[in-house]
């Protein structure tokens, strides 16, 4: 699985971390791919609905629009100088998802990049994420180390109702990033036996164990990069990015219905909530 297109979709109101131009100067090149840039000024513009109180409403906007102007230049020149050929535009439309869709249909594989930020300040994009039409790249603050770690969280036994294509491209993406950008990699796989169910512990622990190996047999995952965590997910998952240091997580974001579109699904919800490092979201 190649990327082919990296799209990164900046909120107007706040910008962007530079750990996340770090990250993007790391990320870019070894794809030789563009990056399209869209900064969303819709959020901003919101507060248009109060501007008729004020006599310089006309002044309002232009100052507005002149400072993002003078962003897109600074990022213009920063790309520029790191050899990366970027195009920017600037969004005003309420409909941003639209736009941003529209972006990611012009190319077979887009991969959509967002930072994330605090809950307050959170853009609404982040409640729209299974109706971004691409794979998902959230950034926090952290900086990537070097050699960078990933890790591919699967559930190759589908106990969570999602299809076997998920799992295999979740791991194709991040051994073409690891091999692209020369990062450690491991497949994650996490199993959770309940109260009721101690006393079958074992034989659980067998399945899970058998279903990984068959797995990472069927995708040619070589010896040794598979690991099998005990707890729930959200938990163990957790436990074992701060323990090995990992910089991304790749993972499925799936919904069975419309309903569940509002929750995603108690895993990644809970990861969501406070990134424990970048996470990569793989929708098919």
């Amino acid at each position: 699985m190649i990327t082919e297109q990296f799209i990164w979709f900046i909120d107007s109101r706040f910008y962007y971390q530079t750990t996340s131009l770090d990250k993007m100067v790391r990320l870019i090149p070894p794809h030789q791919k563009p990056i399209k840039i869209i900064i969303d000024a819709s959020a901003q513009l919101k507060g248009r609905g109060y501007w008729h109180l004020f006599s310089d409403k006309d002044t309002l906007l232009e100052e507005l629009m002149a400072k993002i102007e003078l962003k897109k230049t600074q990022l213009l020149k920063f790309f520029t100088m790191n050899a990366i050929q970027v195009e920017i535009v600037i969004n005003q439309s309420t409909d941003y998802l639209k736009v941003l869709n529209s972006e990611v249909n012009n190319s077979l594989n887009s991969l959509v990049v967002i930072e994330d930020n605090t809950a307050e300040k959170r853009h609404s994009i982040f409640q729209k994420l299974t109706d971004i039409e691409a794979p998902v790249l959230l950034l926090n603050n952290k900086p990537w180390k070097h050699p960078l770690n990933l890790v591919a969280a699967v559930d190759p036994l589908h106990e969570h109702a999602r299809s076997g294509k998920i799992d295999e491209n979740i791991v194709a993406l991040t051994e073409s990033w690891a091999r692209l950008m020369k990062a450690n990699w491991s497949v994650a796989h996490c199993y959770y036996v309940t109260s009721v169910l101690v006393k079958y512990k074992s034989k659980i622990l067998s399945m899970h164990r058998d279903g990984l190996a068959d797995f990472a047999k069927k995708y040619r995952v070589p010896p040794g990069k598979c690991v099998l965590l005990e707890g729930v997910p959200e938990v163990a998952l957790v436990s074992y990015i701060e323990k090995n240091n990992s910089n991304i997580l790749v993972m499925g974001l799936i919904t069975r219905n419309k309903l569940e579109q509002l929750w995603v699904g108690s895993t990644t919800t809970a990861l969501l909530t406070k990134l424990p490092c970048d996470i990569l979201l793989i929708k098919k």
